[in-house]
């Protein structure tokens, strides 16, 4: 049989001489142990034993090599052939060329086996460029990879909304990120940011939309690989607390209407609270009727008007066909002989450009200075030229069914519109119709007075 020896690290059976381990000082008097890698013959990184006398040194050595090193913050032994198998892979990744991707997928790699919990690798491919730079691009209408898919797949996008959000990012997001990186945005950072807006006194939903600018596009990059993991993944959005939308009484809306024409600073303001009124049209619906979308007892609402998209469809989608009282009809005829051009089709509500319709600031504001006439505290109360949608609601139900006015006002759930097919619309239009007519002859003077 061979003779096995060891000393200090040495094993020694008859010829084959091999190192397990290397014991050196230094100069702080401690002595340090490199252990050897027996699959590469490389020596491992070194650890210190917090020994200075040499054999106490040599048995905390020989004691890690059968039990394992302490590794980690709860300094649990691990095998040196595991600590050896994870030097290698940090020498393959130093000795590579990587390039953005092969790092992304590495911290992707970390990260789906839960041994880190980081959002970004720094300095790398497309995730390297400035936050508020890539949400600017990214909200731009004309721009965005994420609207062009969104429209290219049927999805609606305005570009209010867009323009919205570039507003927002340059008031509320800029100043609190500066110039950090995408890849640097963290979970920690956007729960500062909402905690901040909260302390400012914003309302709750309009956290909620800010950090949406914010969230839409990290889950995106996610999903892009432009950024390893998701930082808004898990992330707690604050409970809305709307201020509720306040509606006039029905003596208001009577006095309103049967005010003097010197109370309304702009006609156009007093026949949109009427139309409003009577039918729920939103405002960008007003807005967008030409001299063809009136009909004898009705108004066809094929169209949304704002400032910034244009033309554009319905909120929901649907053309519908709205009941309309002979003194709102009476009122948008009589308003069309004041506008100034003459072009096929006009716009009802006319501007100084024939191609486009008054402002919608005009039709708030003629209501706003109304109501102030009449002592009616519109700011504290929150009314608004969607009040009145509300206020058509509200009174309507009470004489037909909320699913029936829901058709006509355009709240369609798809579950009401099968239920209304297009077959019986003109007959529950009429029926609206002489139910709207009940509920306003007692608000709105008939026949309509010289109020404008």
């Amino acid at each position: 049989m061979r003779k096995t020896i060891r000393k200090n690290g040495f094993i020694s059976e008859g010829a084959i001489m091999r190192r397990e381990y290397y014991l050196h000082k230094r100069k702080n008097g401690i002595y340090y142990v490199e252990f050897i890698d027996k699959v590469s013959g490389k020596k491992l990184s070194a650890r210190s034993t917090l020994e200075i006398d040499p054999l106490k040194a040599q048995l905390q050595a020989e004691l890690w090599k059968v039990n394992g090193v302490p590794a980690g913050r709860m300094k649990k032994p691990r095998p040196i052939e595991e600590i050896a198998g994870i030097e290698c892979i940090i020498r393959s990744i130093r000795k590579s060329e990587l390039n953005a991707d092969d790092a992304l997928r590495i911290v992707s790699t970390l990260k789906s086996m839960g041994l880190i919990d980081i959002s970004a690798v720094k300095n790398t491919g497309r995730g390297a460029v400035p936050f508020v730079e890539f949400l600017e691009t990214f909200w731009d209408f004309d721009k965005s990879e994420y609207i062009q898919d969104k429209l290219a797949h049927g999805y609606r996008f305005s570009r209010r909304y867009a323009h919205e959000c570039k507003k927002r990012i340059k008031r509320e997001i800029k100043p609190f990120f500066g110039d950090k990186k995408l890849n640097c945005i963290t979970k920690g950072d956007l729960e500062t940011l909402t905690k901040q807006l909260n302390k400012r006194g914003l309302a709750t939903s309009t956290i909620n939309q800010i950090l949406l600018i914010c969230c839409t596009p990290l889950k995106w990059c996610f999903r892009q690989e432009i950024i390893p993991v998701d930082p808004s993944l898990g992330l707690t959005k604050f409970s809305i607390k709307n201020k509720k939308r306040g509606v006039l009484t029905t003596d208001e809306a009577k006095a309103i209407f049967y005010t003097h024409k010197e109370l309304w600073s702009d006609k156009r303001a007093y026949v949109a609270s009427l139309l409003s009124a009577t039918t729920g049209a939103r405002q960008g619906e007003c807005l967008a009727l030409r001299r063809s979308d009136i009909g004898e007892d009705s108004i066809n609402i094929a169209h949304n008007y704002s400032p910034i998209d244009g033309l554009k469809c319905p909120k929901n989608g649907e053309t519908r066909a709205v009941p309309l009282l002979p003194i709102a009809r009476a009122a948008l005829m009589d308003l069309l002989k004041d506008n100034p051009h003459n072009v096929e089709d006009p716009f009802i509500f006319y501007s100084l450009f024939p191609n486009q319709p008054v402002d919608p600031k005009v039709l708030l504001l003629g209501l706003q200075k109304t109501l102030k006439k009449l002592g009616v505290d519109y700011k504290s109360r929150n009314i608004a030229f969607h009040s009145w949608r509300h206020f058509f609601c509200s009174k309507s139900t009470q004489k037909i069914s909320g699913e029936k006015v829901a058709k006509v006002s355009g709240h369609l759930s798809e579950a009401v519109f099968k239920k209304y097919a297009d077959h019986v619309e003109i007959e529950n239009v009429r029926e609206v119709g002489n139910a709207i007519a009940e509920v306003f002859e007692n608000i709105i003077p008939f026949p309509m007075k010289q109020a404008v």
